[in-house]
């Protein structure tokens, strides 16, 4: 079994991806299929989501979206090195990639802390609590469980069921 420092990186990382970079997916497939690129966008993308769980933390990432594009673009030299025939317009159109401004609309943010506010209020007490504690206050599951006088073991159960309707509820199936 995993310790638990393992598999809250894992959560973490889970979580991540979810929402900074599943949500790109399908500009990334825009922008190969527009670059006429002989690579197949599924194995770039493929590719793209094996190197970012791979990663040990992703604390040095600024924006998901421009890291998911810089992953996605040096896969694609990668295979276009690797090929017998290199099309010269392939790499220009690399050089001069523009990635798109990945901030969300204040629309997008109104909407998205609304239904995180939702999805918080139907969840069971206790469970929105230690979510609260442990997610926004910073709390360790120890430091929870004796604000709570339960046991570790709940706050940890309780963590998982809060992340799993989360998740659920943004549409983000994990196994948390």
């Amino acid at each position: 079994m995993q310790s638990p420092d393992i598999d809250d990186q894992s959560e973490a990382l889970a979580e991540w991806v979810c929402h900074e970079i599943l949500p790109h997916e399908r500009d990334l497939r825009r922008w190969i299929e527009r670059s006429r690129l002989p690579v197949d966008a599924d194995d770039i993308i493929q590719e793209a989501y094996a190197r970012i769980a791979a990663l040990g933390s992703v604390g040095h990432i600024e924006n998901g979206r421009a890291y998911l594009f810089a992953t996605a673009r040096s896969i694609s030299l990668q295979y276009l090195r690797r090929s017998q025939v290199v099309r010269m317009e392939s790499l220009s159109d690399l050089s001069t990639i523009q990635i798109e401004d990945s901030q969300p609309t204040q629309e997008a943010v109104f909407w998205s802390k609304h239904e995180v506010r939702r999805l918080l209020t139907a969840l069971p007490e206790r469970c929105r609590r230690i979510f609260l504690l442990c997610r926004l206050e910073g709390y360790t599951h120890k430091e929870a469980a004796e604000s709570l006088n339960v046991s570790e073991d709940v706050v940890q159960k309780q963590l998982a069921r809060a992340m799993k309707a989360l998740t659920t509820g943004f549409g983000c199936e994990t196994d948390v």
